[in-house]
């Protein structure tokens, strides 16, 4: 792995860096285009993507150290500004409470928007894990000695044996989903529909994922990731119920 990139004197170019700033670009420039598909404000865009970076990384920090309580009274200083140590499920969850207050702010419809969005979250979560992979930041899984094994001698938190690579394994399911998600929006699909269908998607995966990763295990014999993956699971099931039966009513009456 390459955590490091380039170096010279003070200027440190890090791979999780360079692939987390072009998933951001990335799904930045997607989502100004669905919005424009979707007759929502394109500088609705610019004012997110300026809020949810510094929100979606506090949060990912938040959430890892609530992960990892006792490593963190160890040492806190080193763990708080470690270049590893952050939980997309963290960042997902404080970007989402800043990112609805923006939209509220702007009267745009909170669903409508995260439709609209969804296609760009998932190829932003894809591109985060390669970041994730490459830089050995220490979310790979457990030791295998299948084909899948992969070692990280040289990643921010190396291991020398071979483990489960499991960011690799979320980017490819976030690449499947960005696909579904960008045919399935051609449809005409009831308002929030297509966001609640990537919650769903998004959620059973990482519950499945963590079965073979390292995070340590609750009172439930879950990890806190699998538990905020539930609660996708049931937001988005809950919601897709709601929409059906709401377009049932709407057809029957």
């Amino acid at each position: 792995m390459y955590p490091i990139l380039f170096n010279y004197k003070i200027i440190t170019i890090g791979s999780y860096g360079l692939l987390l700033g072009t998933a951001f670009y990335i799904a930045f420039l997607i989502a100004e285009r669905e919005y424009k598909i979707k007759s929502i404000d394109p500088e609705l865009a610019y004012k997110l993507l300026i809020a949810v970076i510094p929100s979606a990384i506090i949060g990912a920090k938040i959430f890892h150290i609530l992960e990892n309580l006792d490593e963190f009274k160890a040492a806190p200083f080193e763990m708080i500004f470690s270049g590893a140590g952050l939980s997309v499920y963290g960042g997902f969850i404080l970007s989402f409470i800043v990112a609805i207050a923006i939209i509220k702010k702007n009267k745009e419809s909170v669903l409508k928007v995260f439709d609209a969005s969804s296609p760009a979250m998932a190829i932003g979560y894809a591109i985060g894990r390669l970041g994730c992979h490459a830089s050995g930041d220490g979310c790979y899984g457990i030791a295998t000695e299948s084909i899948f094994g992969v070692a990280y001698p040289n990643g921010i938190v190396p291991v020398s044996i071979n483990v489960f690579p499991t960011p690799l394994f979320e980017s490819f399911f976030a690449f499947i989903f960005f696909m579904v998600l960008l045919k399935l929006r051609k449809n005409n699909l009831k308002e929030g529909t297509l966001f609640f269908i990537y919650l769903l998607l998004n959620g059973v995966a990482r519950f499945a994922v963590e079965f073979i990763r390292l995070n340590p295990k609750t009172a439930l014999l879950l990890t806190q990731a699998q538990l905020v993956a539930i609660c996708f699971i049931l937001i988005g099931l809950v919601g897709l119920f709601i929409i059906r039966s709401r377009a049932s009513v709407e057809k029957n009456g």
